[in-house]
């Protein structure tokens, strides 16, 4: 059932179009992740949801109806910003407790749903410590508290780990999905993090330069990304990526000469189908591996030299080049220190083209913000 849906919602600020034509909808009990880059208006679209801003076209609609014209105060929406507005004269406990005692809940209620919350975000031994003595990511887990104490239809939640140092990270997104099952409410949470919107969404809607890029779940999003900035910007890079032409009738890499090309019938069928003269193979770096035999490359199989590795605890990220490209691959560490490899070592790269995905054009033809955030 839709709950929450955005039709043609369009914002300008000093002639700058911040948000052009947004449309989508949201079901109840759905955690759906804004995801794009810094700038690209996810604050703005949830400050809309919650009535502080007014659009200049379109409409929000609750249970399909126009709230446009509901003051904040009068919408069931309760909204934690990025800015970490708390009360700094207050212990975190009165922060937590604030909008709950607004809403006239007897003390019983206010300090179980209070302890309950600094249980999940492991805040319990900051109840008595006033906000203006925390860092900064204990300030943000006391927003958030804050944020999701308020019983409201739902929550909006702008860059909720953006402060938090990657161990809290990690266990805030596992006890994150538990939190929003036992609350049982709609939450719309707005990330520039593709990792954040990965592991937490049900819906994910993919926001760039103000316009809704693509919207779907996290395996459609990250396995059929509509364009290649998305493959980039949710892998930060880590990507492999060869350009293909027809050449003379015949399909060939662009920019390399020592290497194997074994495309697979459906790969081949597909870009014939689509009338592609040229297009981009993008492949993860999970579906990449390195050695110094050119025996058993299943997919596509690439000369090249090993330039370096980067150790990642239980994994390492393996580089070789050729030509001007880099490959990167992720390698289990006991298989890549077995193969003891030296700068400059012959290998060759396998890239498994089961999983690749093709863009239609080269890799300059979509300008690439991928960096920004």
């Amino acid at each position: 059932m839709v709950l929450l849906e955005a039709r043609g919602v369009s914002k300008s600020y000093n002639d700058r179009k911040i948000l052009d034509d947004v449309s989508f909808h949201i079901d109840q009990g759905e955690l759906c992740v804004i995801l794009g880059p810094p700038g690209s208006g996810k604050t703005t679209l949830l400050k809309i949801i919650a009535g502080l801003v007014r659009q200049d076209e379109g409409s929000i609609l609750l249970n399909g109806e126009s709230i446009d014209d509901k003051p904040p105060s009068q919408r069931p929406v309760s909204m934690m910003f990025e800015t970490l507005a708390l009360y700094s004269h207050l212990t975190v406990y009165e922060n937590i407790a604030s909008p709950l005692i607004a809403a006239k809940k007897t003390p019983e209620e206010i300090d179980r749903r209070v302890r309950e919350l600094a249980g999940v975000l492991k805040i319990e031994h900051l109840l008595e410590r006033k906000a203006d003595k925390l860092s900064g990511g204990e300030r943000q887990r006391v927003a958030m508290a804050r944020a999701l104490a308020k019983d409201a239809s739902i929550y909006l939640l702008d860059e909720p780990f953006a402060n938090l140092d990657a161990k809290i990270r990690h266990a805030l997104r596992t006890e994150f999905k538990k939190l929003k099952q036992a609350l049982g409410k709609t939450i719309v949470l707005a990330t520039s993090d593709p990792l954040d919107a990965l592991s937490l969404g049900d819906k994910i809607i993919v926001i760039r330069w103000g316009k809704v890029y693509q919207v779907g779940d996290p395996l459609t999003i990250y396995r059929r990304p509509k364009g290649l900035w998305l493959s980039r910007y949710l892998t930060g890079g880590l990507l492999n990526e060869l350009e293909v032409a027809w050449r003379g009738g015949e399909l060939v890499v662009e920019g390399i000469n020592r290497m194997r090309l074994s495309l697979p019938r459906e790969l081949l069928e597909l870009i014939l189908g689509r009338g592609i003269e040229k297009a981009t193979l993008a492949s993860y770096i999970d579906g990449c591996s390195i050695s110094r035999s050119s025996r058993g490359c299943k997919g596509l199989g690439i000369k090249a030299k090993y330039i370096g590795a980067e150790y990642r605890g239980s994994e390492y990220i393996v580089y070789a080049s050729e030509a001007d490209r880099i490959f990167k691959c992720l390698m289990h560490p006991a298989e890549f220190t077995l193969m003891d490899l030296k700068y400059g070592d012959e290998v060759e790269v396998c890239i498994d083209l089961s999983n690749t995905i093709v863009f239609a054009g080269s890799d300059s033809e979509e300008e690439d913000d991928s960096g920004l955030g």
